[in-house]
C-alpha cells in the first residue's frame, strides 16, 4: 500500500508515562517495578509507571491514595531536568523525519507525515515505524503513535495504541473504529461539557457526529461547532511547527507539609518559590510584567492576587516586592494555609529601567547573576538572602 495522492498523513506522538518511563531509564534497578512520581505525600501523582497503573493508581491522584492503592511502590520526587533533556531528545529525533513537528508538551507532539514520501521513499506509516523505534532504542522509553487524517483523529488513535505501539486508521475507517469510544474521549471534552452531553444521551464519539452542527452549538455555544468538527472528522488545523514556542508563564507551587497560621515560615516558602521562578526567567533571558501570588487554604478555598508592572523585569527584588504585597492581600489567619503558589506572565524581553531615584539598578542585576551562578553549582540552599536588604517583605510578617 502507498501513500494517496491528497490525502494528510497526521502522526501523533505521546511517550508513556514519560516520568516514571525517564527514572527507570536512569535507574535500571526500577526496570519491573512499580514506579510513581509526585509532589509528596500532600501533593498528587505526577506519573505512574504501567507496573503500578495496575494497582489503579492514575496521574492527579492524591498520592496517600496511590500509596494505600500500591504501598510497595517506588515514590519518587520530580527531576524535571532531566525530563527536559530526554523531551529534547525525543522531539530532536521527530524533527530528523520531518520539518513539520508541533510539540504540544513535555512528551507529546504532532506530525505531519503527508509530504514525506518522496523524502524517505516510504509510506508514512513506515516512517512513523521508523521514528519510534528509534526513540525507544535511542531514549530507552516507550512510546506510542497514531495516525489518522486529521490532529485530532490522530490523538484519539494513539490513545488505542497504547501502551508502546502504532496504529494508522484510514480515513473512510476512522470514523467508524472512533465512533465506539466515550464522548470524553475527544480532546478538549472536559468534565462540565461531558457531564451536559451524556444527561442527553449522547454517550459516544459516534453519537456526538450523528447530531448536527446546530445542535451542539445550542447545547455547547461555540464550542459545540468545533466538537461537531473534531467528532466528523472535518478538523482543518494544520500542524504548526514548534521552531520558536517561547514559555507565556512561569509557576512554581509548593503542598506544606501541614496546615500553617505562621505567615512568617509560609511567606519564607512564598519567597522562595518567587525566587526560583525569577532564576527561571534569567536563565531564559526573559522578563515578566504580572505577578500572581495563590494561597489555597486548609479548606481547599484558593484566593489569589495580581499585580502588574510598567515594564517587563526578572530582578529578584522587583518580583520579591510584588509577591509581598500580594501576600498580604491573600494570607489570612482564619484558616491555615496548605498551598501557595507564585506565577510570572506578561512575559517579554526584559527592561533594565534607569529610575530616577534608584539609578544603580544594574548593581541588582549583576547580583542576581553571581546568586544563579552558585545556586547552579552548589544547590538553592547554598545562598540565603536576607530580606532586610532591599528585599520585599510583606508588613507584619517576619
Amino acid at each position: 500500500m502507498s501513500a494517496l495522492p491528497g490525502e494528510r498523513y497526521i502522526l501523533h506522538v505521546d511517550a508513556d508515562a514519560f516520568f516514571a518511563s525517564v527514572e527507570q531509564v536512569l535507574r535500571p534497578d526500577l526496570q519491573g517495578l512499580p514506579v510513581i512520581v509526585s509532589g509528596g505525600d500532600r501533593g498528587v501523582v505526577s506519573a505512574a509507571s504501567y507496573e503500578a497503573r495496575r494497582f489503579g493508581v492514575h496521574s492527579a491522584m492524591p498520592t496517600v491514595q496511590a500509596r494505600k492503592l500500591c504501598p510497595r511502590a517506588v515514590f519518587l520526587s520530580p527531576n524535571f531536568s532531566a525530563y527536559k533533556e530526554f523531551s529534547t531528545r525525543m522531539f530532536a529525533i521527530m524533527k530528523g523525519y520531518s520539518p513539520q513537528v508541533e510539540v504540544t508538551s513535555v512528551d507529546e507532539g504532532y506530525v505531519d507525515l503527508t509530504g514525506t514520501f518522496r523524502l524517505h521513499r516510504a509510506p508514512p506509516w513506515e516512517i512513523a515505524h521508523r521514528m519510534l523505534s528509534e526513540i525507544r532504542a535511542g531514549l530507552g522509553i516507550n512510546v506510542s503513535g497514531g495516525i489518522a487524517g486529521t490532529k485530532c483523529f490522530a490523538k484519539m488513535t494513539t490513545g488505542l495504541a497504547k501502551p508502546n505501539g502504532l496504529l494508522y486508521l484510514e480515513p473512510q475507517h476512522a470514523r467508524i473504529v472512533l465512533a465506539r469510544l466515550p464522548v470524553e474521549s475527544i480532546p478538549g471534552v472536559g468534565k462540565k461539557a461531558e457531564e451536559i452531553l451524556k444527561r442527553r444521551g449522547i454517550m459516544t464519539v459516534g453519537d456526538v457526529a450523528d447530531l448536527s452542527r446546530r445542535r451542539l452549538q445550542r447545547l455547547l455555544g461555540k464550542w459545540g461547532g468545533a466538537l461537531w468538527e473534531l467528532a466528523t472528522g472535518n478538523d482543518g488545523r494544520p500542524v504548526v511547527s514548534s521552531h520558536r514556542d517561547p514559555q507565556k508563564s512561569y509557576s512554581k507551587e509548593h503542598t506544606l507539609e501541614q496546615d500553617s497560621k505562621d505567615l512568617g515560615h509560609v511567606w519564607s516558602v512564598v519567597a522562595q518559590l518567587t525566587e526560583k521562578v525569577a532564576a527561571r526567567l534569567r536563565a531564559d533571558g526573559r522578563g515578566a510584567c504580572t505577578v500572581t501570588v495563590k494561597v489555597r487554604s486548609a479548606d481547599f478555598s484558593d484566593m489569589s492576587r495580581s499585580m502588574s508592572l510598567k515594564f517587563p523585569t526578572n530582578l529578584t527584588r522587583d518580583l520579591l516586592d510584588c509577591a509581598a504585597r500580594l501576600f498580604r492581600l491573600t494570607a489570612g489567619r482564619r484558616f491555615g494555609i496548605r498551598q501557595v503558589g507564585v506565577k510570572l506572565s506578561g512575559i517579554d524581553v526584559p527592561v533594565l529601567q534607569t529610575d530616577l531615584f534608584e539609578p544603580r539598578r544594574h548593581i541588582a542585576a549583576a547580583r542576581d547573576r553571581t546568586v544563579d551562578q552558585i545556586r547552579n553549582r552548589f544547590g538553592f540552599h547554598a545562598v540565603k538572602i536576607l530580606r532586610g536588604s532591599g528585599y520585599g517583605q510583606p508588613p507584619g510578617v517576619g
